[in-house]
């Protein structure tokens, strides 16, 4: 369907060899899940929209995450475009294989949304005098894994887009760290669980009001990144960050007594030996 490589590519080809072997017998560690990329046209705008697939690998049994993303949407546009399409997915059977479907609803819905007015913010107050805004919050929260370079891609531009401060820790486990309002920390963390996930859990939730500590002293990270740190690879080519370096890194943002909550055991880095 999809025969030039400019509308179609495979994050990593390998993969597809790695299936094949698993599939065959011949090996017996589970493959990495399977991402990809469509390039898809909307002549209604003259423009060009990306779609980003990550199968999980109970798919179709479990929702594939899938993100469209398109330089003639501007923010606003393309949460509201990614809203409607999550809801949409939603709305499928179970066991029911979608990709064809959302590329249907896409050629069908995705023009309106390069038509959407702009708006200074990308999210809107829901409930304006809930007094969230007035109440900073930090969120740390485990994934089983995070290898897909999309959701990495969102999580970073989530966050980055509601100006909150962090890390997240891809590899096997994953790690997720967010700090700001707890009004945007929970838009976030209902941002998070609209991706496709094995395990996703929220760990510890810490909540000041800041009347009583100002987002200055509260925060604990400058800004939002991704980290990683030296990695050994496992036997299906997952990539498990080195835990004590990952340790030193809480102990410099001090917030190390997090590594007991995440990992469930007291960390100790060399300097304490």
């Amino acid at each position: 369907m999809y025969p030039n490589a400019s509308e179609f590519s495979i994050t990593l080809p390998s993969v597809l060899a790695d299936m094949k072997l698993y599939i065959g017998g011949r090996h017996h560690i589970l493959p990495l899940e399977l991402d990809f990329t469509l390039n898809l046209d909307v002549p209604e705008r003259n423009a060009k929209l990306e779609l980003n697939v990550a199968l999980p690998h109970e798919y179709p049994m479990l929702k594939p995450h899938v993100t469209a993303r398109s330089i003639g949407l501007n923010r606003h546009q393309q949460k509201e475009l990614n809203d409607a399409l999550y809801e949409y997915i939603k709305t499928l059977e179970a066991g029911e294989l979608c990709v064809l479907s959302v590329i249907t609803w896409l050629s069908e819905n995705a023009p309106n949304y390069f038509s959407l007015q702009s708006v200074n913010k990308a999210t809107e107050d829901i409930h304006p005098n809930d007094g969230s805004k007035n109440v900073l919050c930090r969120l740390w929260i485990y994934s089983h894994h995070i290898f897909s370079k999309f959701k990495r891609r969102d999580i970073l531009d989530s966050a980055q887009d509601l100006k909150l401060t962090g890390f997240s820790l891809p590899g096997k486990p994953g790690f997720i760290c967010v700090e700001g309002t707890k009004k945007d920390c929970s838009e976030f963390h209902q941002q998070l669980k609209k991706m496709s996930w094995k395990k996703l859990s929220l760990v510890k939730e810490e909540i000041a009001e800041s009347s009583a500590s100002s987002p200055q002293t509260f925060r604990k990270f400058q800004d939002f990144q991704e980290i990683s740190f030296q990695v050994r690879r496992g036997p299906a080519k997952e990539y498990h960050m080195d835990m004590g370096q990952f340790l030193k890194y809480l102990e410099d943002h001090n917030c190390a007594y997090a590594f007991h909550d995440l990992f469930g055991i007291e960390g100790h880095t060399a300097s304490d030996k």
